[in-house]
């Protein structure tokens, strides 16, 4: 056989297998399964209707064994059936139920709510034990810086005793800037015995206790923080009198006028008897 014969059968004879294995393989590829072996096709779903959903679990019985579907509708047997409501009685409320339904909207503070009604106007704050005495009326005109003073520095009686309440306390002016203030601190309803502050309001102001010099039969020249029936004339002058702690308590006084800063002593007498009125003088 030539060559050409020969390439003219190789060509004929590969044409052929490949005829042959295109007609085979479509048979190869075809399932060959049994039709009861094969899975169940899910059958095309419609591109518009959405999946169907799963049923939410309620929070509170999440963790709960599943109910059968019909049973937790359904009623127990001998529980009473419930009237139909009507219409007309569906808009309308109980009428007791009106001050529930306050009670409800009211904020709850956590304590009791008293059923008194509120207090009208302010209540006086009570006293307690702490609280200083009310001021008799003879101390009415007294400034308030010179109370303080006397109450906190001595140890009188109680102005509104009723050893004192009788003597009214002396108020003086002195000049533009100066008072005197005499308050009672001890004696009884016939006389007493005064201490007396100087309250000065000008550029060095403040409250100023005074002490006075007398003669003393027992002591000679003596200091005392009190006078005796203190007064006081038109011009200011002040007049007090000392009683001499010894026997008898012979009395001395005198008188002091106010020079601008200051009490200054004008005159000092003593008893020359006891008891006698028979004044001598000691001072100028």
């Amino acid at each position: 056989m030539s060559a050409s014969h020969r390439s003219l059968a190789c060509s004929l004879a590969a044409m052929t297998l490949s005829a042959l294995l295109g007609s085979v393989a479509p048979l190869a590829a075809q399932d060959t399964t049994p039709p009861t072996d094969r899975p169940a096709e899910t059958p095309p779903q419609s591109e518009t209707a959405p999946p169907p959903e799963a049923p939410a679990a309620r929070p509170d019985v999440a963790g709960a064994t599943p109910v059968p579907e019909g049973s937790a509708t359904a009623a127990p047997a001998d529980a009473p059936e419930t009237p139909p409501e009507r219409p007309d009685e569906a808009a309308q409320a109980p009428a007791d139920a009106a001050p529930a339904a306050d009670a409800a909207d009211a904020p709850s503070s956590g304590e009791p709510q008293s059923e008194d009604p509120p207090a009208e106007g302010p209540t006086a704050r009570p006293e307690t034990a702490d609280d200083p005495p009310p001021l008799p009326a003879s101390l009415a005109g007294v400034p308030e810086p010179v109370i303080a003073l006397h109450v906190s520095t001595t140890f009188c009686e109680d102005p509104s005793g009723p050893a004192l309440a009788d003597h009214a306390a002396l108020v003086t002016p002195l000049g533009p800037t100066a008072v005197l203030v005499g308050i009672p601190c001890t004696g009884d309803s016939a006389r007493a015995a005064f201490r007396l502050y100087v309250l000065e309001t000008g550029e060095i102001g403040g409250v100023h206790a005074q002490f006075f010099a007398l003669p003393s039969k027992t002591l000679g020249w003596t200091g005392t923080e009190v006078l005796w029936q203190p007064s006081t004339d038109a011009e200011g002058r002040l007049t007090g009198t000392l009683y001499d702690p010894g026997e008898g308590r012979c009395a001395s006084r005198g008188r002091w006028r106010w020079n601008g800063y200051a009490l200054a002593m004008e005159t000092a007498e003593l008893e020359a008897s006891c008891g006698k009125g028979d004044w001598r003088s000691v001072y100028p």
